[in-house]
């Protein structure tokens, strides 16, 4: 279709149903539309103005989520071999997927243990290295092992060539997420499955959630990520946490208030019976703890 044969009602029929399914896809290609008419014009062609004025429809942005260990593993069972590593990778070290898409053997020192970001294939346009460990690097040097000969990608597709987003969607990650999440829901009873409407950004956040769960800091996370920003986004953005962590942090919490509770009543003769809610002073005044603040204010300011 030439350009001076859009119209504005059709252009903004397509954007809207596509936003409705990939919003950022969407409004990036409306982008460069407007760009590729813009151009058109200087040249003198004949152009639909109104097409111009077209705004990216608005959306909520997406939730996001973060496989744990187990789940990462199971949701590579179900991919092809050579894809299966990349998604063990992805969810582990995090890089964005033109990363590995376009990853070559040179990019890695596997005895050092180390991987190689160039500055073209990075969002901030930096180099950056990223230390693996060990279990990545055995899973490397399983893929140089498994890949398409002929070719010095990492992970190319059948044909040995690079793989591209959409391509790599239809072919390859739509039909295993649709037969993992199958496989969960049957497994589970239930009608929801956690691989439902996983995508390969996911990956990311699963790594940036293992990486903090791990201990690492912050901006060690967040570079690894490919980021440079210090971590304030790893934060805000990456991070989430397992239900299994925050009860470990409960029970630890609980433990250091009984801890103090226990020393408390040890210094002063009290016992359990006393009541947990019940605060007693060296002055002889008590309050209740949690039920009525404005009598523990009261309390303090005699």
């Amino acid at each position: 279709m030439y350009v001076s044969a859009l119209r504005r009602a059709r252009v903004e029929d397509f954007v809207i149903a596509r936003a409705a399914k990939h919003p950022r896809s969407a409004a990036d290609e409306l982008q460069f539309l407007r760009r590729v008419l813009r151009e058109a014009r200087g040249r003198g062609q004949k152009v639909d103005e109104a097409i111009l004025e077209i705004r990216p429809a608005k959306h909520a942005p997406r939730r996001g989520r973060a496989l744990d260990v187990d789940e990462l593993y199971e949701l590579a069972s179900w991919f092809p071999e050579p894809a299966s590593r990349l998604v063990l990778l992805a969810g582990q070290i995090g890089a964005r997927q033109n990363v590995w898409f376009g990853l070559t053997e040179d990019m890695l020192d596997l005895q050092a243990g180390v991987m190689e970001i160039p500055f073209e294939l990075s969002k901030n346009r930096r180099d950056h290295r990223i230390y693996l460990t060990s279990v990545e690097v055995a899973l490397f040097r399983e893929q140089l092992l498994a890949r398409a000969t002929g070719t010095r990608l990492l992970f190319p597709n059948a044909a040995g060539g690079q793989w591209n987003r959409s391509r790599f969607r239809e072919q390859v990650w739509s039909k295993s997420i649709a037969a993992a999440a199958e496989h969960h829901r049957e497994q589970s009873g239930r009608g929801s499955s956690i691989y439902d409407g996983f995508t390969f950004h996911l990956l990311r956040h699963t790594a940036g959630s293992l990486m903090a769960l791990a201990g690492l800091d912050p901006a060690v996370a967040s570079e690894r990520l490919g980021r440079s920003d210090g971590g304030a986004l790893f934060l805000r953005t990456h991070r989430h946490l397992y239900e299994g962590e925050k009860r470990v942090q409960a029970a630890r919490l609980d433990a250091m208030v009984r801890a103090s509770l226990d020393a408390a009543w040890t210094e002063e003769g009290g016992t359990v019976e006393e009541g947990l809610a019940e605060a007693v002073s060296g002055y002889g005044r008590t309050w209740d703890r949690t039920r009525d603040l404005s009598r523990v204010k009261r309390a303090l300011s005699r």
